[in-house]
């Protein structure tokens, strides 16, 4: 099983769960929204990965980026007006995990 492939998929469905618990959490349907459309073009982009499909990559990392641009802007936000910043925080840490792995490991790691 490929490393980047597994790992883009548990990503993508923790991106889609954390957009869950945002909805139950404060009723934000712009959560419930946006990590649903994002953790499923993520899981998309791994089962491409998976696959051996070269699009799987751009797709995965063009997302993750985008994910990784807006909380890294919420943490900041958050820092300036001390507001509690831990799942923006979390989820940062996590998508900059998520493109090490990207880019970093070699597609043939099992």
């Amino acid at each position: 099983m490929d490393l980047r492939a597994l790992a883009t998929m548990i990503y993508g469905a923790l991106i889609a769960l954390g957009g869950i618990i945002g909805y139950v959490a404060a009723k934000s349907k712009p959560s419930l929204l946006s990590g649903g459309i994002l953790g499923a073009v993520i899981i998309m982009g791994s089962v491409l990965l998976f696959s051996g499909n070269p699009a799987g990559l751009p797709i995965a990392v063009a997302t993750t980026l985008l994910i990784t641009v807006y909380f890294g802007y919420k943490l900041l936000k958050g820092l300036a007006s001390r507001k509690s910043v831990g799942r923006a925080a979390g989820i940062l840490v996590l998508s900059v995990i998520e493109l090490l792995i990207l880019f970093f490991v070699s597609p043939g790691v099992r």
